[in-house]
């Protein structure tokens, strides 16, 4: 044993030298390496340049630290509201009653949902502006949408009056939209500079973050119910709770078996069994307990995914697209000279024909001119936005580009002129209606649009996208608290003599 034993020592000192000499070697390879990708850098493209730095970035970056599991109360508000959230949107959606008012419904369902998303995460985004306005913006749309009344229809001339079609559009649309929007940014980490991290939020809320984070909801009962959860005290009740658990297991089977036993000994016992059960709607229960159960765990994954966000989301790609502003100046130069010598020729049609009245193409009212292409011309507006914001971002701040972006502006200011005289002539021969109402309010809308993007376009810091996102809430809002089916009546019986219905 000795003499293995000297051998086997004798045999790693000899190998010791070789580890020492492999190392060298390795160190001057990776040397040798350094050295020959410093030399070849300097005649690689960009794009390599580039790739080689983001790789080295992406290699220098620590991992990421584990996220802390919150606190053991408040995962259990967590569980709680995923818990109230479908019942109450069982209780008041799914079993109302004919004779009330859905909007009434739906809006204090939503109304209560904004209220626990206020109590959970008011202390992480209570420095958040946003958050704070979007949940103002819910809670004045459910308001609203409580207060309304169908008397409004008795001051409509037409057909669907205008307050019901505006209740639709805010309980379809516009009320799940601020929901899901408030609770993306209750974490409190929106950068208002940054909109496109809150559309990714908003869109992996619906589709993504429900089917997520069920292991949350695992390990929140596996805690509710350890005996060695913490404390002493704290561990004897759910050591209780446990056994109580076990021991509803073990009953119930039992007492399923013995029930139809004793209705068959007894006839007055069968009586009084059979009784109860014809009292209770076995098929609504099984109906409403089932959507309870499905909907919980998609909830509660929903709330721990937002509870649980320690970080936005990395664009990387197009955090590196508009840093590098990757349009190419050129390529972005000819495509706004085109579309620009299009909007020219567009633009002297109208000050021809529109605005100068020099007269109409051969069988076409005012009116039938008027109706035409409006909403194209909307389209072609926000799209004309839309572009904008693109080349603005994204495309160098040459001269040229910039003198273009104003002409492009000045054109869709043109569009907006158009449409507004166009909707004006349409109205003033047939009269208000719930469309032509949202549509005027609209154009107005764009136009201070439009003036934010002159104003963003020499001036960096003017966050424009939430700008308009605010501005899109204040509009819809004044929309409904002005009474659409007010204002529609007043106009019309205002312009009666004019207007030919």
């Amino acid at each position: 044993m000795t003499t293995t034993n000297k051998s086997m020592a004798t045999s790693e000192d000899t190998k010791a030298p070789d580890v020492n000499t492999n190392v060298g070697v390795n160190t001057n390879a990776d040397v040798d390496a350094d050295t020959t990708d410093t030399t070849g850098a300097a005649t690689n493209a960009d794009d390599a340049n580039d790739t080689s730095t983001i790789n080295n970035a992406t290699a220098t970056q620590p991992s990421p630290a584990p996220v802390p599991e919150a606190p053991f109360p408040h995962r259990l508000a967590i569980l709680a509201a995923a818990i109230a959230v479908p019942v109450l949107f069982d209780r008041l959606m799914l079993t109302i009653d004919s004779r009330t008012c859905v909007w009434t419904t739906w809006g204090l369902f939503c109304l209560t949902v904004t209220a626990i998303d206020i109590a959970l995460f008011a202390v992480k985004a209570k420095r958040s502006p946003l958050w704070w306005l979007t949940n103002t913006a819910a809670v004045a749309c459910c308001v609203w949408l409580m207060m309304f009344n169908h008397t409004f229809a008795s001051i409509s001339p037409s057909g669907i009056p205008a307050n019901a079609i505006y209740a639709a559009l805010t309980s379809v649309l516009v009320l799940p939209s601020l929901l899901m929007a408030a609770l993306q940014l209750s974490p409190g980490l929106f950068d208002r500079r940054r909109p496109a991290q809150l559309v990714v939020d908003w869109l992996g809320g619906w589709f993504v973050s429900p089917f997520t984070r069920w292991g949350a909801l695992a390990r929140t009962l596996s805690d509710l119910s350890s005996a060695n959860r913490s404390g002493t005290s704290s561990g004897a009740q759910g050591s209780t709770l446990r056994k109580i658990g076990i021991a509803l297991l073990i009953a119930l089977p039992i007492v399923a078996l013995l029930v139809p036993l004793l209705m068959q000994a007894d006839e007055v016992f069968s009586y009084a069994v059979v009784h109860v059960i014809d009292t209770i709607n076995v098929s609504a229960f099984v109906f409403h307990t089932s959507i309870i159960i499905v909907l919980v765990p998609l909830a509660h994954s929903l709330l721990a995914s937002v509870d649980e966000r320690r970080a936005e989301p990395e664009l990387h790609a197009l955090a590196r697209a508009q840093q590098r502003r990757a349009c190419d100046a050129t390529i972005t130069t000819v495509v706004l000279a085109m579309v620009l010598a299009l909007y020219v020729i567009f633009c002297a049609f109208q000050f021809t024909f529109l605005f100068a009245g020099a007269g109409l193409p051969a069988g076409y009212t005012y009116s039938e001119y008027a109706r035409q292409g409006f909403f194209q011309l909307l389209l072609v507006a926000a799209l004309n936005l839309g572009g904008f914001a693109l080349v603005l971002l994204f495309a160098p701040r040459t001269k040229p580009i910039m003198g273009m972006q104003i002409g492009l502006l000045a054109a869709t200011g043109v569009m907006l002129a158009s449409a507004a005289t166009r909707l004006a002539l349409y109205i003033a021969a047939y009269g208000m209606t719930w469309l032509r109402w949202l549509s005027l309010s609209f154009i107005a809308v764009l136009a201070i649009v439009l003036a934010l993007a002159f104003v963003r376009l020499f001036n960096e810091r003017i966050p424009m996208a939430t700008m308009t996102f605010v501005l899109l809430l204040v509009w819809w809002l004044a929309l409904g608290y002005s009474n659409p089916d007010w204002v529609i009546a007043q106009w019309n019986m205002t312009f009666a003599a004019h207007a030919t219905f």
